[in-house]
């Protein structure tokens, strides 16, 4: 089943990268706002953002030798305090994020529940009220390890799901649809990569990739229901957002550095 989609493309306007952004309306239970911005347009104002950056933001920054990396972790560092600033009205230099074991970004006492991802210059976050939150976006791109991959990480059930494909380029179609819609759902539940990819399975439900179903999760989660669809965040992308409830409602926005009069 798809989501109700309202792609309201929000101009966002603040007189100053410092002001806590001016947001549509409240979020509501049951819905999830995903945010896009394009980084390439963004890491042009790497001063402003790393302005706003926390101490230990700015050390691993500094320990990024690789310039791609240290723009996009910049980059998508400094949008995500500029859109958090909007939901707990706070100045995005004074928010007290800090991370799970495996490198999950959370506000602590917080209703708020976001995750982010970014690949290429696409960078995206899901924000919602107390549910668990997972986005994953991956640009692609011709994989030769492609079958080794597939083999390692994913389980029997996708493995012999993937086989029943008839081409090529079906088959590496679905492994990116399957592999976001994973890790999307990993990093909902705090694990992410770190816990093997073959423990759980997510098969398409719908011939166009729009949505997975879960088998096999881990008994302590039987409980819950989970909603995987597919989200279209560009040409060339894949990307998957999981959510722990029925979603009601999808709200995109857009933030680009012009809303804001920064130099």
């Amino acid at each position: 089943m798809n989501w109700p989609f309202k792609d309201c493309r929000y101009p966002l306007h603040g007189k100053d990268i410092l002001d806590p952004i001016k947001l549509p309306g409240p979020i509501s239970e049951g819905t999830v706002h995903l945010w896009i911005a394009d980084l390439k347009a963004w890491s042009k104002h790497a001063e402003n953002l790393e302005s706003i950056l926390s101490e230990e933001e700015r050390e691993r920054l500094d320990k990024l030798k690789v310039i791609d990396k240290r723009e996009e972790f910049l980059c998508s560092r400094g949008i995500l305090r500029i859109i958090l600033s909007g939901y707990i009205a706070q100045d995005p230099r004074d928010l007290p994020l800090k991370h799970s074991p495996t490198g999950k970004p959370f506000l602590p006492q917080a209703r708020i529940q976001f995750n982010l991802s970014h690949s290429g210059d696409i960078f995206a976050c899901g924000i919602c009220i107390n549910n668990q939150i997972g986005l994953d976006i991956q640009e692609i791109y011709p994989i030769s390890s492609l079958d080794r991959i597939i083999n390692n990480f994913f389980s029997s059930t996708e493995i012999q799901y993937l086989a029943t494909l008839p081409s090529r380029e079906l088959y590496q179609e679905h492994f990116f649809a399957i592999w976001v819609a994973k890790e999307a759902y990993l990093k909902a539940v705090g694990d992410g990569i770190q816990e093997s990819f073959n423990q759980h399975s997510i098969i398409p439900e719908s011939p166009d990739l729009s949505s997975f179903r879960l088998e096999h999760p881990a008994p302590k989660r039987d409980e819950l229901v989970w909603t995987i669809n597919a989200l279209n965040v560009g040409q060339g992308f894949h990307a998957a957002l999981a959510y722990d409830g029925d979603l009601k409602e999808l709200e995109r926005y857009e933030i680009a550095p012009e809303n804001f009069f920064i130099a």
